[in-house]
């Protein structure tokens, strides 16, 4: 969700030549003023901790980064000759996005979702070992480890094996990403 959200309004920015696109950028703009981690636990503390709720802070959080380089890209992409021909011929803006931009950028916006991926794993652990997202019995790494912190004298993997279970999920994305871009090369 936070690509698609993140993805429409980079594009949009990026292939509107107009004054909408600084409006659209102070926007997103005003979002990353906000530390990451206060504005989750700000929105968890004040519409309730539930996944849905948990969802649309990661999606709030993450989305500007991935708007300012989806626009970046595209502005990069939209002087291109292609992209001149197509809106010489009249084709949408949505054409122009789907056909034109999206898949020039798709290489560097799947090496980004790695990242972001990253970040959205460990901030949802973070808030889960905070005990503001998932509650017990649910099987969550994060709460995992924040159960488990009280016994780690006498069994140090209960708080590791879950820990490295969260480090191995962030790295196998990022190989799977990597390994796709070479692939696709």
């Amino acid at each position: 969700m936070t690509y698609v959200v993140g993805m429409t309004i980079g594009m949009v920015a990026g292939l509107s030549r107009s004054i909408l696109d600084p409006i659209i950028m102070r926007f997103v703009d005003l979002f990353l003023a906000f530390p990451a981690l206060l504005l989750l636990l700000v929105l968890l503390t004040g519409a309730g901790s539930s996944a849905g709720v948990l969802s649309i802070g990661i999606v709030l959080v993450l989305f500007p980064g991935v708007a300012r380089l989806v626009r970046t890209a595209t502005l990069r992409v939209s002087t291109t000759s292609y992209v001149e021909a197509a809106v010489a011929r009249g084709e949408t803006r949505l054409a122009i996005m789907r056909r034109e931009v999206l898949p020039n950028i798709a290489q560097s916006m799947l090496a980004d979702f790695g990242v972001r991926f990253g970040w959205a794993v460990t901030l949802t652990a973070s808030v889960n070992f905070l005990g503001l997202g998932s509650r017990p019995p649910a099987a969550n790494w994060g709460l995992m480890v924040a159960e488990n912190r009280t016994i780690i004298a006498g069994n140090v993997w209960a708080v590791l094996l879950p820990a490295l279970l969260l480090a191995a999920l962030t790295v196998a994305v990022n190989l799977l990403g990597d390994a796709y871009i070479k692939e696709r090369s």
